[in-house]
């Protein structure tokens, strides 16, 4: 995945009116989250993102199906984020050297400040506590000694 220090990719994503620059979809320090609506585990890390949205972190999807499945697929599981589509070529997923979803890329002043390929639960403990939306996990936690897992 794209290092941390990188400047954020300039590709373009759709957003149901056109296509533009991924940056333009976001202001300040944002959460990007790119997922498939067929993988089980960005159904569970989207609704901890949603979560997060609503304790104030600024949040973009970027799903991986085109606009209808992509709409089908909000309205079922009811997450309320705002999405942009990267569908096939998939041009943002390969500018953020994307290998498996759900993946999330924490996002400063046009610069990747931290990211995340696959989600394992040690990286979703980090990236709260570099949101400051939780604290710490000891290392001796359970969650913090579970494994990633590769479901895309």
């Amino acid at each position: 995945m794209i290092s941390p220090g990188a400047p954020v990719p300039d590709t373009d994503v759709y957003d149901g009116k056109g296509a533009a620059p991924l940056p333009v979809f976001f202001r300040g320090r944002t959460l990007l989250m790119f997922f498939a609506a067929d993988c089980e585990r960005c159904r569970h890390v989207l609704a901890l993102v949603a979560r997060w949205r609503t304790a104030g972190v600024n949040v973009v999807g970027i799903s991986q199906e085109t606009i209808e499945d992509t709409a089908d697929f909000l309205k079922e599981s009811r997450f309320s984020i705002p999405v942009v589509i990267d569908d096939r070529p998939y041009q943002a997923s390969r500018a953020f050297e994307i290998e498996h979803v759900p993946a999330l890329a924490l996002v400063d002043d046009d610069f990747i400040e931290w990211t995340s390929d696959g989600c394992p639960d040690t990286e979703l403990a980090e990236v709260q506590v570099r949101l400051g939306i939780a604290k710490p996990l000891s290392t001796d936690s359970p969650a913090a000694a579970r494994p990633s897992r590769h479901l895309h």
